[in-house]
C-alpha cells in the first residue's frame, strides 16, 4: 500500500484506506468497548497498516519512484464541490455563538467583538483577512443575542468613508436581516460610537485576534459609559466561561471543514511528492522552495509555501535563514501547507534521495520520531468517549518515546523533557495554521480530546551542530507531521 493515512471504521470493525493515490487527514474513531475479538482484529490491522504506510509510503526508503501519480479526479471534483457552502451553514454557526453568549436568566447576554479575520469569516462567511486589510481605523464586528435570545444582532462598525466599500461585500443569503451598519466619522471615537449603539450588554468577549489597542479602546469606552460594566470586563469570572464556550465552536470541526482540510492536506502532500521527484544532489534549499511553491500552485492551493531544510539546518525547527546545498549525507525536511477553501494544511516530511548515504545513526533517529508520532495516535485510538485522554497526555506519550531513547538523564513526570524535542506535540488547525486546541503539557493541555478536534501530531528530534552529542550524534534534525481528526463511533 502507498498511503500515509488510515481511515479506521471502528463501528464496522475493519480497516479501510481512503485511496491509494492520495492520503486523507487520518481519522481516529473511538473503539467500542464490546466485541473484544473484533476489536483486536481491527486494532492489529490498524497497527500493521499504520506501520506499513509509514515504512513504505512515508519519507525514507531506498528507491522512491521518480514518477508521481496524479490526484484522483473524483477526489479533486469533490474538493471543488466543498468550496460552495450550504446557505444555512453560517446561520447555524451564529446560532451556536448566540447560545454561547447567553447569560443567566437574570443577566444580560454577552457580546462578541472581532476584527476582519478568520473568526469573522467563520461566522459570517465574509470579511476574512483577504477581504479587508486592517489599518489604524477599526472596522469591528459585534454580535450579541437579540431580544428573543435566539437570533443574532450583528453590528458592522465601519469608518464612514469605508462604509460603501464594506457594503459591496456579499453577505450570505438569509443573514442580511440581522445586520445593522453603523459608521463613525474621523472626528469620532469608534469605541464610543459602538458603546452607544450596543447600549446595555453583559460580558464582552474579544476574539483572540483583536489587536490590543482595539480591545483597550472598547474597555475605556465601556468604563466611560458604565463603570460597573468595565469591572465585569476586568474581573472576567463569567467571561472566562463564555470565552471557553465561544472558542469551542471553532475548535470542533464539522464534516465540510474536515473535508476541506483533507483536500488541503492531500494536495500539499502531492506537491511534496512532486518536489521530491525533481530533487537532486547539489540542489539548494531556495531552489527546492521555488519548486514547492510552483507545485502547490499547480494543485490549486492558495498561498502554498514551506520550510526547506537540509542536513544540520533541520536541527533548528524553523531553520537558520541560510541557503544550503544538498549533499549525500543529508536528510531533507519539508514543512509545507497551502489553503483550500480557506482551510490550511500543515505537513512535514523528512526523507532522503536514492543516491544519499545517510548514516545509520540518523536513520535510527528518524525511526524514533516515527514511533513518537505513533504513540499518541495509539493512545487516542484506544480511548473511548467516556474517558478521553487530556491533550497534554498525548504530548507525554510522544515525548516519553523520545526521552527513553535519547535522554542521558532520568526524566521527571512533572517536568517535560525539552532537551531534544524542544516544542509541543501539536496544535489545532483550520482557518488558521495554528489555532486551538494545543497538545502541550500544562494548563492548555488539560482539555480533553473531543469529537471534531483536528490537530497535528508533529514530534521531532533536533541536535544542532554546536550542541552536545546524543547517542554520539549531532548536526541532524527530524520532524514528522500529520493532522488527525477525532470522530465518534456508533457508541
Amino acid at each position: 500500500m502507498s498511503h500515509d493515512g488510515v481511515f479506521v471504521e471502528s463501528d464496522k470493525a475493519f480497516i479501510t484506506t481512503y485511496g491509494s493515490t492520495y492520503e486523507p487527514v487520518s481519522i481516529v474513531h473511538r473503539p467500542p468497548r464490546r466485541r473484544l475479538s473484533r476489536f483486536i482484529y481491527w486494532a492489529l490491522g490498524a497497527l500493521l497498516s499504520f506501520r506499513l504506510s509509514l515504512i513504505i509510503g512515508l519519507y525514507i526508503y531506498e528507491h522512491p519512484s521518480s514518477s508521481v501519480a496524479t490526484l484522483d479526479p473524483n477526489f479533486v471534483a469533490n474538493c471543488h464541490v466543498l468550496l460552495t457552502p450550504s446557505p444555512s451553514i453560517y446561520l447555524d454557526r451564529l446560532g451556536h455563538l448566540v447560545a454561547a453568549l447567553q447569560g443567566s436568566e437574570d443577566s444580560q447576554p454577552g457580546v462578541w467583538i472581532a476584527e476582519p479575520g478568520p473568526s469573522s469569516s467563520y461566522f459570517l462567511g465574509v470579511f476574512s483577512s483577504s477581504d479587508w486589510w486592517l489599518s489604524e481605523r477599526p472596522f469591528l464586528i459585534a454580535i450579541t443575542p437579540a431580544s428573543d435570545r435566539t437570533s443574532p444582532n450583528i453590528t458592522l462598525l465601519t469608518p464612514k468613508f469605508e462604509e460603501l466599500r464594506a457594503q459591496l461585500k456579499t453577505i450570505p443569503e438569509g443573514m442580511e436581516r440581522y445586520v445593522q451598519w453603523v459608521s463613525w466619522q474621523e472626528s469620532d471615537s469608534p469605541y464610543a460610537v459602538l458603546a452607544r449603539h450596543l447600549g446595555s450588554v453583559g460580558e464582552v468577549i474579544f476574539d483572540p485576534m483583536v489587536r490590543s489597542f482595539v480591545s483597550m479602546g472598547v474597555k475605556a469606552a465601556a468604563m466611560d459609559a458604565d463603570e460597573t460594566k468595565y469591572m465585569q470586563l476586568r474581573s472576567g469570572a463569567k467571561t472566562a466561561g463564555m470565552e471557553t464556550a465561544v472558542a469551542l465552536i471553532r475548535e470542533r470541526k464539522d464534516e465540510r471543514e474536515v473535508g476541506l482540510l483533507r483536500c488541503a492536506n492531500q494536495m500539499t502532500l502531492h506537491a511534496i511528492r512532486k518536489v521530491r521527484s525533481q530533487m537532486y544532489l547539489g540542489i539548494t534549499e531556495s531552489q527546492t522552495r521555488s519548486i514547492l511553491e510552483r507545485e502547490m500552485a499547480a494543485t490549486g492551493l492558495i498561498g502554498g509555501s514551506g520550510l526547506i531544510l537540509f542536513g544540520e539546518n533541520a536541527a533548528l525547527p524553523h531553520g537558520s535563514g541560510t541557503d544550503r546545498s544538498l549533499s549525500k549525507e543529508d536528510m531533507i525536511l519539508i514543512d509545507a501547507g497551502g489553503k483550500w477553501g480557506g482551510y490550511v494544511a500543515d505537513i512535514t516530511r523528512t526523507f532522503a534521495l536514492p543516491d544519499s548515504k545517510i548514516p545509520k545513526s540518523h536513520l535510527d533517529i528518524w525511526e524514533t520520531v516515527r514511533r513518537a508520532q505513533y504513540a499518541p495516535f495509539e493512545l487516542l485510538r484506544l480511548s473511548n468517549a467516556s474517558h478521553p485522554p487530556a491533550l497534554g497526555e498525548l504530548d507525554i506519550a510522544a515525548r516519553q518515546v523520545i526521552t527513553d531513547t535519547m535522554s542521558d538523564k532520568l526524566s521527571s513526570s512533572s517536568v517535560p523533557d525539552y532537551s531534544v524535542f524542544s516544542h509541543r506535540l501539536g496544535h489545532g488547525i483550520g482557518l488558521e495554521g495554528h489555532e486551538g486546541p494545543y497538545l502541550v503539557q500544562g494548563p492548555l493541555g488539560e482539555k480533553k480530546a473531543k469529537t471534531g478536534y483536528v490537530f497535528s501530531l508533529e514530534p521531532g528530534i533536533y541536535l544542532p551542530s554546536d550542541g552536545p552529542r546524543r547517542m554520539g550524534v549531532r548536526g541532524v534534525g527530524v520532524r514528522l507531521e500529520d493532522c488527525f481528526v477525532v470522530m465518534e463511533d456508533e457508541h
